[in-house]
């Protein structure tokens, strides 16, 4: 398990249990963390599941695919290099802990 904690627009926090496999969108949707839409149910298709990753305990993150890349360009003028999909973060063995804040999209 690790520790995922959201920090929304107001800068309140919600910190939420993942299991390996899980992606930072769709734990957001299932629990109800404001900001996070997943408009495209994870498939990469939309940006309403933007994150800025502020930080990670023990693992790191696999790099940006190509395609996540490409939507992220399309739907912001200019891109963080901390800027994620949460749908293409997946909880892995040895990741502990991830701080991510929460850019919200209006597309739909």
């Amino acid at each position: 398990m690790a520790l995922v904690k959201y920090i929304l627009e107001d800068n309140s926090e919600v910190c939420i249990e993942a299991n390996i496999g899980q992606n930072l969108m769709q734990l957001a949707v299932d629990n109800g963390v404001e900001g996070i839409e997943g408009a495209c149910g994870g498939s990469c298709m939309c940006a309403t599941c933007h994150v800025q990753i502020e930080s990670i305990n023990g693992a790191q993150l696999e790099d940006r695919s190509e395609m996540e890349v490409e939507i992220l360009e399309i739907e912001f003028d200019e891109l963080a290099p901390n800027s994620r999909l949460g749908c293409q973060i997946v909880i892995r063995e040895g990741i502990e802990s991830i701080t991510a804040r929460i850019v919200s999209i209006n597309n739909f």
